[in-house]
């Protein structure tokens, strides 16, 4: 189960590669895609805070949303470095959760729960796309497969690592530190085209 899940998490940016590269609708398609993704974040990440913090998780979100923004907007001749903070703690977001995900998995072989790990593997393809969605388009190919082997290399500890890890995954604090992040991702997903002109890659080298 482990090694589908790195299979699958590698998944999304090479199908998303092919299609953009064959397809004369890739840029609308890009936006679809970017879309869909907002909304795997609403139905895959938002319930894992809501369980341990109710519907107070939402203020979390917003915080983790706006407040790149509105720190934009204050420093405006720092906007672009913000925004890249931004990415910075989308990314870090994102390698917790693959943690989270390796502990997953080996929870779901002890307690025999096919259905968890079935779960876990099938959203590791939008967690793939999700990441080179965000950094691909700003630091290029190079650094975006490099974070996505530091993600599976993220799965594998908190795979290796389970019984330590596992008490900690329903923490209020952990999960209010969470719900900021998934709306700094948010964030990251919906502005990704903020600092593309400054720092774009055009053939990701």
């Amino acid at each position: 189960m482990l090694l589908l899940s790195l299979i699958t998490l590698f998944a999304g940016p090479l199908l998303f590669q092919w299609i953009s590269s064959t397809h004369p609708l890739a840029r609308t398609l890009d936006r679809v895609i970017v879309v869909t993704l907002v909304v795997l974040v609403v139905v895959l990440l938002i319930p894992d805070i809501v369980e341990p913090l109710g519907w107070s998780a939402l203020g979390f979100l917003f915080v983790g949303y706006l407040l790149p923004g509105l720190l934009e907007r204050l420093i405006r001749r720092a906007a672009e470095t913000l925004h890249l903070l931004s990415l910075y703690v989308a990314l870090v977001g994102l390698l917790l959760h693959a943690v989270l995900d390796g502990a997953g998995l080996a929870g779901s072989e002890w307690r025999d729960s096919g259905g968890l790990a079935v779960a876990i593997i099938l959203h590791r393809f939008g967690m793939g796309l999700m990441l080179w969605l965000i950094m691909q388009p700003v630091f290029g190919e190079k650094i975006a497969w490099a974070t996505l082997f530091a993600m599976a290399a993220a799965t594998i500890i908190g795979f290796e690592f389970s019984e330590w890890l596992l008490p900690y995954a329903g923490d209020t604090l952990i999960a209010a530190i969470q719900g900021v992040i998934i709306g700094t991702i948010i964030h990251s997903l919906v502005h990704r085209e903020h600092v593309d002109g400054a720092h774009h890659h055009p053939h990701g080298k």
